[in-house]
């Protein structure tokens, strides 16, 4: 059906990511982990948010000690996984700062994997401690149009991953996005990036 093999595994994306260009951005890891550098067009990472937060069961959450500076993504309680490991806290799958632009999400292992190995992430420093999930990643803003493809596909690959397995084997889940197109776009913009 399409180069990843079919529509609903999302996760083989992760494996054909292109290699990021250029030198991994410098980060800090304690005691908040950010990126400190190389974090490209600001504009690249207002338009993901944008778009993330129109996806369907996608809530603005809120942040205990609140900014207009973050951003915390999350999925309806009805539509969450049970699996507390997949999430930063609660059902938080993404967060990003924009003061040190940074972005914080979720992946599957293997996806991580992948994220790491061709330069677009680095596991969350507080992950070794236990504090946030070994999948916890801190994922390198985009700096420009390309970039902000491989973002939005690790976004999508997040996403999909908070959600209960009733949720992505509902006919309207489906209809909506594989059906759709949401997937396509994502799907057409990582092929030209690659």
């Amino acid at each position: 059906m399409d180069r990843y093999g079919s529509a609903k595994d999302l996760f083989s994306m992760a494996r054909s990511l292109p290699n990021r260009q250029g030198k991994r951005p410098i980060t800090i890891g304690c005691p908040l982990h950010v990126q400190c550098c190389d974090h490209g067009d600001g504009r690249a990472l207002l338009q993901l948010l944008d778009e993330v937060i129109t996806w369907l069961d996608v809530e603005e959450g809120p942040l205990s000690f609140g900014s207009e500076e973050m951003f915390s993504f999350q999925v309806a309680e009805e539509v969450a996984t049970a699996n507390p490991s997949v999430f930063i806290t609660g059902r938080e799958f993404a967060r990003v700062l924009l003061t040190t632009p940074t972005i914080y999400l979720t992946l599957p292992l293997s996806s991580a994997h992948w994220a790491i190995i061709r330069g677009w992430a680095e596991p969350h420093s507080a992950s070794t401690s236990g504090l946030v999930p070994p999948g916890a990643m801190v994922l390198y803003t985009p700096r420009n149009i390309h970039e902000l493809a491989v973002c939005r596909s690790l976004f999508w690959i997040s996403y999909h991953f908070s959600l209960s397995e009733n949720r992505k084997n509902s006919a309207e889940w489906n209809s909506l996005w594989f059906g759709a197109d949401q997937y396509n776009e994502i799907e057409e913009e990582l092929a030209v990036a690659i």
